[in-house]
């Protein structure tokens, strides 16, 4: 039973990686400052932009990875792997959440301390669903590999 729970558990959290790629990430707000999301590889113009994981460079990454725990769990199961492969997706998954609820602290913080002041007082950001998801899809293939 532990071992069917493990195999759904990978394939939702394998599912969850794939379309955390194609979900909002981050929306930035404000006509203060062109800003650029080197971490993910976009750029907010003024006005504002929402950063869905399609419009960075790491999408194509992310659905590959996804694929390959998908298709560990239903091919050849090899425990470690996926093991391995649940921890990197859910440390990368909480560096993303990190990166996107702090993105205009992280990206302003090497430019002078009145660009910061107004970046911060002129700029917003919202995290979408897809750094929660990417993080609970990794936690999802740790445990499910955890308990095949």
């Amino acid at each position: 039973m532990t071992g069917r729970l493990g195999r759904l558990l990978i394939l939702t959290g394998a599912a969850g990686v794939v379309a955390s790629a194609f979900m909002p990430w981050v929306t930035v707000r404000g006509t203060a400052l062109n800003l650029d999301l080197g971490w993910i590889g976009a750029t907010v113009s003024p006005g504002g932009k929402t950063v869905n994981g399609t419009d960075t460079s790491v999408w194509p990454g992310v659905v590959v990875v996804g694929a390959i725990v998908a298709l560990l769990a239903l091919v050849s199961f090899a425990k470690k792997v996926v093991l391995v492969l649940g921890l990197v997706i859910a440390l990368t998954g909480g560096g993303l959440l990190y990166y996107v609820l702090n993105v205009i602290d992280i990206e302003t913080s090497s430019r002078s301390l009145i660009e910061q002041t107004v970046a911060g007082l002129a700029l917003t950001s919202s995290t979408g669903p897809g750094p929660p998801v990417l993080l609970a899809s990794g936690i999802a293939v740790l445990v499910g590999a955890l308990l095949r």
